[in-house]
């Protein structure tokens, strides 16, 4: 028996779940190498928090009160023009809780958010290097196109 999720706005209640989740997608990044700081994170969950109209900020909650799920995106004009786009800037899944539907019912609430604020497109991107392909055949399962690629230059 499958127990039940909800997905819901991110609170700031949250947040001690939160930064072990944040902790746990970092460690397993391309950004590892990098600092991982929880007081930037927690400046910035209030910032989303705060700004619901521009930030989508949801986390996935097991039946068991459990944080395994996390997206944040934002919605802006391009730079050339003032068409707004839906980007995201994490999507994340525990690795006990992939393979399932979790990932894409982040994805398609965040694109429901996207187009009923405006945005004439949704446009996510992966770039931490993790399941790059499955990630890839996601996207594309649900009706994205891929349009480009990530690239790294290390010091």
């Amino acid at each position: 028996m499958q127990s039940s999720v909800t997905i819901r706005d991110l609170k700031l209640s949250d947040m001690d779940q939160v930064l072990l989740l944040a902790k746990e997608a970092h460690s397993e990044s391309s950004y590892s190498h990098l600092d991982f700081d929880a007081d930037v994170i927690m400046a910035m969950a209030t910032t989303w928090i705060a700004n619901p109209e521009v930030y989508f900020c949801r986390i996935m909650v097991s039946s068991e009160n459990k944080i395994f799920g996390m997206y944040v995106g934002l919605i802006s004009s391009y730079y050339f023009g003032k068409d707004l786009v839906a980007t995201d800037m994490l999507l994340f899944v525990s690795q006990d809780k992939r393979g399932g539907i979790a990932a894409a019912r982040l994805i398609k609430e965040f694109e429901d958010w996207g187009f009923a604020n405006g945005a004439k497109e949704v446009r996510p991107a992966s770039s931490t290097g993790v399941k790059t392909k499955e990630t890839e055949q996601l996207y594309n399962a649900l009706g994205y196109k891929t349009v480009g690629h990530t690239f790294v230059k290390r010091r």
